[in-house]
């Protein structure tokens, strides 16, 4: 695979400078890193790094802000997992690669006690969720932590013959975890142990038969979130609803969750056809925002909802469509001000970016699109910083699962020297 000089492209930009770094893996068994450059609307892409990494079928990439490190799962039946070191110019370094259970397809790092960090992985195909503690040390024998095996008391049809954990996530207070299990209709919730960093099972969130939870996204509408203000939204694969939940904190014991709605996303609450299902869900600005796979509604390319949210977090069901610029949206990410969006479709095999016009709303009403690498995308992050004083601080995020050639972009979008200062001195958010 040539990725040297991939694509020179036009698009109508704000006139600041360009500089991104993005890391792409390929079943091929390399990790590219390419180099986006350009300013106002000339921009091109090239390659400037192919490392050999990260095992045959790499799923999920999640980055560790303090030591500057990348963590790579492989799903294959000898699944593994990898931590790359991203250097003060962006090059990456295979650091350290061990086993580990097969199937891991999401991943998310939550905090213990005494500077203490672990990552817990969602094993989809092992049925499963590992943890473990890192970043690992010098010459360390690595096991996982502690690993979490699940059953079905009474298995279905397939994909509900057996458990498959879909999802790590992490609460707004650091304090559980929660993984939509997509075989048991169920959303597992743990609390964290802060002194060891084990996960302790609370009651599950139960859907009903057939429903297949997929991913999760929580909010915050307040600052104090143990107040009650934080709300817990989950889309299904299998059932097509977004369900919403108010969440209530117990000091030192489990959360509670409340049912506030569960509906289909989608114009006439139903979509267009049965191959359409729900991927992923974002959260920003008093709003939501979903992909649709292969509901080929706007000029045959899939779409993506956007519904309002109340001051308490209730979803306002009225929805609007916007293209997401290709075909098979898996997963998509939106920037902290919501002035920015990414999508990255598998079967047209790019990453799309989507930026509304000034003074519009996030509803998506008025974009300007551009690809930015033709190749099946997984991943993409955004570090809005100063890459050499704080090359990973503030990260904005975009992992996707594709099964059929396997590549992971990690998305870097700053100004120059100039802009950021005037930026900084303004106060304001533009990305």
């Amino acid at each position: 695979m040539a990725l040297r000089n991939l694509l020179t492209f036009s698009l109508a930009l704000p006139t600041f400078s360009i500089a991104a770094t993005l890391y792409a893996t390929h079943y091929d068994g390399n990790v590219y890193r390419l180099s986006l450059e350009g300013e106002g609307d000339e921009v091109s892409l090239k390659q400037t790094q192919a490392l050999q990494t990260c095992g045959k079928a790499r799923s999920w990439l999640t980055v560790d802000l303090e030591p500057g490190l990348l963590w790579c799962s492989d799903e294959p039946s000898s699944g593994s997992l990898t931590s790359l070191e991203i250097g003060n110019d962006g090059a990456l370094k295979e650091m350290v690669k061990v086993a580990a259970p097969n199937g891991g397809v999401n991943s998310i790092i939550y905090p213990g006690e005494n500077g203490k960090n672990y990552l817990s992985i969602a094993h989809y195909g092992d049925t499963s969720i590992s943890t473990w503690e890192i970043p690992f040390g010098d010459k360390q024998e690595v096991w996982p932590y502690g690993v979490l095996n699940f059953t079905l008391d009474n298995p279905g049809k397939a994909p509900q013959d057996q458990s498959h954990p879909h999802q790590a996530l992490l609460d707004p207070t650091g304090s559980f975890l929660i993984s939509p299990d997509l075989g048991a209709d169920l959303v597992r919730v743990f609390l964290i142990d802060k002194g060891s960093g084990k996960l302790h099972a609370c009651d599950s969130i139960a859907y009903k038969e057939g429903s297949g939870p997929r991913f999760g996204e929580f909010m915050d509408s307040a600052k104090d979130t143990r107040e009650g203000n934080t709300t817990l939204y989950t889309v299904e694969e299998l059932g097509d609803r977004l369900c919403s939940f108010e969440v209530s904190y117990v000091e030192g014991s489990c959360p509670k969750f409340k049912e506030l709605s569960c509906f289909v996303p989608y114009p006439g609450y139903k979509l267009p056809m049965n191959t359409a299902t729900l991927s992923s869900i974002q959260a920003n600005n008093h709003s939501l925002h979903i992909s649709v796979r292969k509901d080929g509604e706007l000029d045959g390319k899939d779409s993506l909802v956007t519904l309002k949210l109340a001051s308490d977090g209730t979803v306002i069901q009225e929805q609007s469509l916007f293209p997401s610029g290709g075909i098979m949206p898996r997963t998509l990410a939106i920037n902290k001000k919501g002035d920015y969006v990414a999508v990255a479709n598998q079967e047209t095999s790019n990453v799309v970016g989507l930026v509304p016009q000034p003074g519009q709303w996030m509803g998506l009403s008025s974009i300007l699109c551009f690809t930015i690498m033709r190749r099946s995308p997984s991943a993409i992050v955004l570090l809005p910083d100063d890459p050499y004083t704080s090359f990973i601080r503030n990260l904005w995020t975009v992992n996707i699962q594709v099964f059929t050639a396997a590549v992971w972009l990690l998305f870097e979008l700053i100004f120059s020297r100039d802009d950021r200062q005037q930026f900084f001195e303004s106060g304001e958010v533009v990305l």
